[in-house]
């Protein structure tokens, strides 16, 4: 068994603790299952949530999103940790080390600025990290990635809105003459280059690494790309260590680049002030704004189509209908989806992140169905909704519990963005009428209001949130979701969730959603609603 042999590996090693990490020597959130030693370890599906190996224990940590399905999915050897809103990893992950440990820590899968965070709290604990240049689990797994020959294409410009050559001169500005950038960012460096891959699921961007100079960018890949523009320079992965190891002044940001990456700059490098390549990405242009609408009506369409199948009398079950939702995408013209299906029938829509929708479940007359989906268009942006249906009729409960979802939205979406309007001010007014509703104390709303999107269906910034990162100022032209929800085990759950922009009319700023799907007219309690929140619904409702 894969436990007992790295625990053996421990043992030989003198290695007390072993970090056991979802993602791979990229930092990719996407990584696939084949590819993450976490699942090989735990059994864990979720997206994020590393683990944590000792000769006696071994723990998988979880945020809100995954705390059921954690618990349904991990192996028997395994503790769920669930990660509370408001808690840090790094602080649980100290709980359940002994003081004058080691801990064995791979640098090639965990950024520079999580690295530099567990070394400063495990060195008050007297403890020590042992950097492991290989990861132990690829020792004793079957580890594999999807390959093909695809080539990294160019998107047109009149989707991006701007060609690569031109990003470049605007990014240079914020670099010396004498300085260079390394980007290991896979979606920054997506974003820069305008190139597009869909070898990974639920990812259109390309494997690469990047170090960018005043008037040059080098591109290190071993995909076949086409031309990026005047400035850019593509050479084979094999090459970036020695060509970065040789330069002087390399600025980067300790939470894009790896422990591993850092080390081969350490003795030339200097933090930068900002993510800047993020910030440029964030504020999107009129071009990918038209874009982005283009692919949302496609979304719609997807969504409407499950929304009537739900709503009929239909026998079907839950994995029927997360394929009719998967194929409905390729119909729209979709090149895949931009995250796995979310596709939940009646108590299972409690589970906020749902994964696997099942053939023996099917939908039955008063069960809510919560559809979570999204997909890579021609341009490489993804696109994400929630809606959640209901088949039959409502009770009281169901009723209460979508339309304080629904309050939540509409006071969000219609609130009056200020020059200084944050994620968290967001975050608070949904929770505010959560709380408000008397429904807290039996359900939860264990995520953050809502993310950033573009290349990566999670961009930050923007990000909605009580946390640090919802602290950004949220601008014109950034996209972001707006997803409440609230769930309870054994009943389900409820999420609403539209993906806007922030547009300025008359110089105010305001959101604008992309998506224009209807709210299910039986589930709303019109009398739980205000007079203005009645006036906003249906204006919502007329516009479809």
């Amino acid at each position: 068994m894969i436990i007992q042999k790295l625990r053996e590996f421990l043992k030989n090693n003198n290695i007390d603790y072993l970090w056991i990490n979802t993602t791979d020597e990229f930092l990719v959130e996407y990584n696939e299952l084949t590819n993450s030693s976490r699942y090989f370890v735990t059994g864990f599906t979720g997206s994020t949530g590393d683990a944590l190996l000792s000769q006696d224990k071994l723990w998988q940590f979880a945020d809100g999103r995954y705390h059921e399905q954690a618990e349904k999915e991990v192996n028997s050897y395994t503790t769920v940790v669930k990660v509370q809103l408001g808690e840090r990893v790094s602080d649980l992950l100290m709980e359940r080390i002994k003081d004058n440990s080691i801990v064995g820590i791979v640098t090639s899968k965990i950024s520079l600025g999580f690295y530099n965070l567990l070394q400063s709290k495990l060195k008050s604990k007297g403890c020590k990290i042992f950097d492991l240049e290989k990861d132990p689990v690829e020792m004793f797994a079957d580890f594999q990635t999807s390959e093909s020959e695809e080539v990294c294409t160019k998107i047109d410009e009149y989707i991006s809105g701007i060609s690569a050559d031109k990003k470049l001169k605007i990014f240079f500005n914020h670099i010396k003459e004498n300085s260079c950038y390394l980007e290991t960012n896979l979606e920054n460096i997506a974003y820069i280059t305008n190139l597009r891959q869909y070898k990974t699921p639920y990812s259109s961007v390309f494997k690469s690494k990047a170090v960018f100079e005043k008037g040059q960018a080098y591109i290190f890949t071993d995909e076949k790309t086409e031309k990026i523009g005047d400035c850019f320079s593509v050479l084979p992965m094999k090459d970036f260590k020695e060509f970065v190891k040789s330069k002087n002044n390399v600025l980067y940001n300790p939470e894009n680049i790896s422990k591993a990456d850092f080390s081969l700059i350490e003795n030339n490098a200097k933090e930068a002030d900002f993510d800047f390549i993020a910030i440029m990405k964030s504020i999107k242009t009129h071009a990918e704004i038209q874009h982005m609408q283009s692919c949302f009506n496609r979304t719609d369409k997807v969504v409407e189509k499950i929304g009537q199948i739900v709503c009929s009398q239909k026998i079907v079950s839950e994995f029927d209908l997360s394929e009719e939702v998967n194929n409905e995408y390729l119909r729209q013209g979709a090149r895949q989806l931009s995250f796995k299906t979310i596709l939940a029938a009646g108590a299972n829509s409690s589970v906020i992140h749902y994964s696997h929708p099942s053939k023996d479940v099917f939908v039955k007359d008063g069960d809510f169905v919560l559809l979570d989906c999204g997909g890579h268009f021609e341009g490489g942006y993804s696109t994400d909704i929630t809606r959640t249906f209901l088949r039959g009729e409502s009770n009281w409960l169901q009723r209460k519990v979508y339309t304080t979802v629904l309050k939540m939205f509409l006071n969000v979406y219609n609130y009056e963005l200020k020059e200084d309007t944050n994620g968290q001010e967001l975050d608070a007014l949904a929770r505010k009428i959560a709380q408000e509703s008397g429904l807290m104390d039996e359900f939860n709303f264990n995520h953050g209001l809502g993310h950033g999107v573009g290349i990566n269906v999670h961009e930050h910034p923007p990000v909605l949130s009580g946390g640090p990162a919802g602290r950004n100022i949220l601008r014109k032209n950034m996209v972001v979701t707006i997803e409440p929800g609230l769930y309870k085990s054994g009943f389900g759950g409820v999420r609403l969730e539209n993906t806007v922009y922030i547009e300025e009319i008359e110089g105010k700023h305001k959101f604008h959603s992309f998506s224009k799907v209807k709210f299910q007219e039986n589930l709303i309690d019109y009398e739980l609603l205000t007079d203005r929140e009645k006036i906003w619904l249906k204006n919502w409702q007329e516009q479809v």
